[in-house]
């Protein structure tokens, strides 16, 4: 929790305040009893009308002062944790956005998402519960006892024995329950990945009548976490009535010994009220103290969660080159790369040769490393041997900014984000104008939003969900286009388009290579005959480059590939 107690500095001010009108309100509350002890006394026993009065507006005073410091404590600790818990998730989110896909691949997108939300919330709550209550409790129930003795120091005695009992309850509970709540979190990850999974999947789930299946595989993950919650819940419910019985049995000790004093006069009955009093104090604060342990140990535990995510560091790092204006290269240079955790390499001894003005086309069976390949290029993924060069310079040495700016890329899932059309289109270049958004739509094939209600303004579904398939992946085309990158990347990106489309597609790409360097990954052989160099991949490795006629000759894969489609007729016309 201690890294996180930068993200505090900013509300330094507001973090003293807080418990500061906290104290002032428990120091009014521990006059109460006295100023009772003299009502009863002074007031109603010695039949003093003026001291009632007075007795009564000093009450009085003394709640509403209390009320006003109460609800100031109150305000300043809400907002502080507000404003804590907005800049962690913000330092969070920033971080995991400047994460590998390798990075997030191993820590997994459930678990990202309870930690951004979730465990941020009790961060959140646990910062909100130290400032009302860190000081106040153990100053009301330290300062009951202490008023308690300077009441009557005979019967006062019985507030140590409580204090001693309670104590030793409080800390076993907490030492049972701290290591409990971390596995609650555990399972809640389990519960948030089998939501995302039926969300984002729920049209396959459905086309496979699998709703059955994954609604049960929910609820046994659900009825897990709750059996997690329930024991712990069971283990810190166990204190309340621990505590009610060691307080009441203090209290019954207390109105027992003050009732014989005052029966055998050395004690007066306003006494033995206040002391009553104090006991009660002692066993209120108790139980807020036991609940505040509790959510502070859940907010320690989250925040390790949190702090597990911060400290994973990113597996690719950059340089500070610039992109320069020169005619763009790329060379694969003996690359290979294996994915964390893997045993073999994905793609291995790689050398590629690729100039400003071709198309280069990649295909080969599905697992054969084509997406692996160009995800190298931006540096999605990192190169684990060999060398990458754009423009002669390792693409380690450019920085984030140079490398985003000379790579736009059409991933293979094509990924729209809720909002309209102009802002998905607008996210690679803010400064985009109408004719270059109008050029980009008219290049990717994407004119049926024309016929949309408000053209660029139409309104796109979280994903794209009320688009077509064929509708999302040409939008998608459309964005890379409009980002005027020197190195474009389609990835399988023209899969749902019908092969009137995908051609006049490919006639667009064509016009535009000139400046720059455009790979087409695909399993079509119709979607990459043209280009003017042809990747042929096989199991991780090249088993082939050059243009459709040269393979037709010399790759047997690539021909195996082209007579199985043209066979099946999958080659545009």
């Amino acid at each position: 929790m201690k890294r996180f107690l930068k993200y505090l500095k900013p509300y330094t001010i507001k973090c003293i305040l807080a418990p500061l009108f906290k104290m002032l309100e428990a120091t009014f509350e521990l006059l109460v009893p006295l100023v009772i002890a003299r009502l009863v006394d002074v007031g109603i026993d010695g039949g003093d009308r003026k001291s009632i009065i007075i007795s009564a507006i000093l009450l009085f005073v003394l709640a509403a002062v209390g009320m006003a410091a109460a609800i100031t404590a109150q305000y300043f600790s809400a907002r502080v944790a507000m404003d804590f818990g907005k800049t962690v998730r913000g330092e969070l989110f920033r971080h995991i956005e400047s994460l590998s896909y390798s990075n997030i691949d191993r820590l997994g997108t459930s678990t990202l998402i309870t930690r951004m939300t979730s465990d941020v919330n009790q961060m959140q709550t646990g910062v909100n519960m130290i400032l009302r209550l860190l000081l106040r409790s153990p100053f009301i129930v330290f300062g009951a006892t202490i008023m308690a003795f300077t009441v009557n120091a005979k019967v006062a005695k019985y507030f140590i024995y409580i204090l001693i009992a309670l104590f030793i309850v409080v800390g076993v509970i907490v030492v049972v329950s701290i290591p409990l709540v971390k596995k609650v979190q555990e399972r809640l990850d389990n519960v948030t990945l089998h939501t995302r999974e039926n969300i984002v999947g729920v049209r396959v789930i459905r086309a496979f009548n699998r709703s059955d299946e994954e609604s049960e595989e929910f609820h046994l993950s659900a009825k897990l976490l709750m059996k997690k919650q329930l024991f712990v819940g069971r283990v810190s419910s166990f204190l309340n009535p621990v505590t009610l019985v060691i307080i009441n049995t203090g209290i019954a000790c207390v109105v027992y010994n003050g009732g014989m004093m005052v029966h055998d006069g050395g004690m007066a009955k306003g006494e033995v009220i206040a002391l009553y009093n104090y006991m009660s104090y002692i066993l209120v604060e108790l139980i807020k103290f036991v609940n505040f342990i509790i959510t502070v140990s859940k907010m320690f535990a989250s925040a390790r969660r949190v702090a597990n995510v911060m400290d994973v560091q990113p597996d690719i790092t950059y340089g500070s080159e610039e992109a320069e204006n020169v005619r763009h290269t790329i060379d694969f240079e003996n690359v290979s790369m294996t994915y964390k955790g893997s045993k073999a390499p994905a793609i291995s001894d790689i050398s590629l040769h690729a100039e400003e003005g071709e198309i280069v086309g990649v295909i080969g069976g599905t697992g054969s490393g084509k997406t692996t390949l160009v995800n190298l290029i931006p540096r999605f993924y990192e190169v684990t041997s060999g060398l990458l060069k754009i423009d002669g310079k390792d693409v380690k040495d450019y920085s984030k900014e140079a490398i985003r700016s000379l790579v736009a890329v059409t991933p293979q899932h094509s990924v729209l984000f809720s909002g309209s059309v102009e802002d998905n289109l607008k996210m690679g270049r803010d400064d985009i104008t109408s004719e270059e958004l109008e050029k980009a739509v008219t290049m990717s094939q994407s004119g049926f939003i024309n016929e949309k209600e408000g053209k660029l303004a139409y309104q796109v579904s979280a994903g794209g969900r009320n688009l077509s398939g064929g509708q999302r992946q040409r939008l998608c085309i459309a964005r890379c286009f409009a980002k005027n990158s020197p190195i474009i990347i389609l990835d399988d990106s023209a899969s749902a388009l019908d092969f009137a489309t995908e051609k006049s597609l490919r006639q667009a790409i064509a016009s535009i290579k000139e400046n720059k360097i455009i790979f087409i990954v695909s399993q079509r052989i119709g979607s990459i005959m043209n280009a003017d160099k042809i990747v042929v991949m096989e199991k991780g490795s090249v088993a082939g480059i050059g243009t459709h006629d040269e393979l037709m000759e010399s790759c047997d894969v690539y021909r195996e590939i082209y007579t199985s489609q043209v066979d099946e007729k999958e080659v545009a016309s």
